[in-house]
């Protein structure tokens, strides 16, 4: 063994190390390349002092370095030997035997595994030859996946304990860990990259009475629920479900209790815009009764858009008759043909009323001598022929 690993190796035994501040161990740092002379790989971690990589530890299986100098590469912090901070670019424990695992615990560097079986508790885990488990609490962050989906796979394990007892060896692992270390790197680069009105793409997560929370990789946001949609008195499972990819407009940033707001309804169109352009007072539409209220019932006359037919319009369904209820003329979910009375653009409200066959006809203009003086003359001839100054008896027309 040279030099480099026996002192490589003393250090991964856990001889008196003395972690710096700032960097845990198996904590992932971009480093760029310095020096590939001598027996150590020496890079810039972005730290007053540079960190030492041994070079047994910066090749790959065919022993070529895994990096020349000036590029970026990603090490492992290890620990501190004689004032050095000491990493490793490679990240997983590799080989089999009690002195892998060893070696990954006492670095803090992760290792691979397979999910064996599940049982009471947790998994089996199959860690370069030993037996290990791992806790469900321990598998993932959210609890999404069925338990069963994790059996047969390879996944990355940490190490959290390693010890012997009257029972045998015990080895405990997590992967929850080494997520939650990735996504508090992910949450950092986020709030520094996040600003209001931006658009990123995010995935559901969970579902509250009051809005849908998203995760924007490394944090997660809140889409209150009167910003999940442009429509009224709506559930959250009713726009979006658990899983889902969606779209969504950052609205408000906390940096300090890292609290994000988040819009899915500012990046679709104002339904009322559109109404509003494309109707007006007096059109005749077939509306939907959405619910009903003591002073009439709401319908809708698009996704987003509804508008009021109160008791009193209603009425005429009722050939007139005072009625003390919608519910007496029209049920939620029914189809009817309405006319359009008013539109407040101000406050949003429509006006409406309910078309009958018994609905009298609009009127005709009234004569206009200017339009149809002929017309005219002749409405106005037979009116009161009998008076005797009528300016039009005795006018032949």
């Amino acid at each position: 063994m040279s030099d480099s690993r026996a002192d490589f190796a003393a250090l991964l035994a856990g001889g008196g190390m003395n972690y710096r501040r700032g960097f845990n161990p198996g904590e992932q740092v971009e480093a760029r390349v310095i020096s590939t002379r001598g027996n150590y790989v020496i890079v810039d971690v972005g730290a007053k002092d540079e960190g030492v990589v041994p070079k047994e530890f910066f090749t790959d299986d065919e022993g070529r370095l895994m990096g020349q100098t000036g590029e970026t590469v990603t090490v492992w912090f290890v620990g501190m030997r004689q004032g050095n901070m000491v990493f490793t670019a490679k990240n997983k424990a590799q080989g089999r035997g009690e002195s892998v695992v060893r070696k990954a615990f006492e670095a803090g560097t992760p290792i691979d595994g397979i999910v064996v079986s599940e049982n009471k508790g947790g998994y089996q885990i199959d860690l370069a030859g030993e037996r290990a488990f791992c806790p469900f609490s321990q598998m993932d962050i959210i609890r999404g996946k069925e338990a069963s989906e994790y059996v047969g796979t390879r996944q990355t394990f940490l190490v959290t304990e390693y010890a012997e007892d009257e029972r045998g060896l015990n080895i405990l692992v997590s992967r929850r860990v080494l997520l939650e270390r990735e996504r508090k790197a992910l949450r950092e680069q986020l709030f520094a990259e996040l600003g209001e009105g931006q658009t990123r793409e995010g995935t559901v997560t969970r579902l509250a009475d009051f809005g849908a929370f998203v995760d924007l990789g490394g944090a997660e946001g809140l889409i209150p629920l009167r910003e999940l949609s442009w429509q009224r008195n709506v559930r959250p499972e009713e726009i979006v479900k658990v899983g889902d990819k969606v779209e969504v407009q950052v609205l408000h940033v906390d940096v300090g209790s890292e609290r994000i707001s988040l819009s899915l309804r500012a990046l679709h169109e104002n339904p009322w815009d559109v109404f509003v352009s494309q109707y007006r007072e007096g059109d005749v539409l077939t509306a939907k009764i959405l619910r009903i209220a003591p002073f009439g019932a709401f319908a809708q006359l698009m996704p987003g858009v509804d508008g009021l037919l109160s008791n009193g319009r209603l009425a005429a369904l009722a050939k007139g008759r005072r009625i003390a209820s919608a519910h007496e003329v029209v049920e939620e979910g029914q189809l009817l043909e309405v006319r359009v009375e008013s539109i407040d653009e101000r406050d949003h409200r429509i006006a409406l009323r309910p078309v009958t066959q018994e609905e009298p006809k609009a009127e005709l203009p009234g004569n206009d001598p200017d339009e149809d003086p002929t017309a005219w003359l002749k409405a106005n001839a037979s009116k009161n022929a009998a008076i005797g100054n009528n300016p039009f008896a005795g006018l032949s027309l």
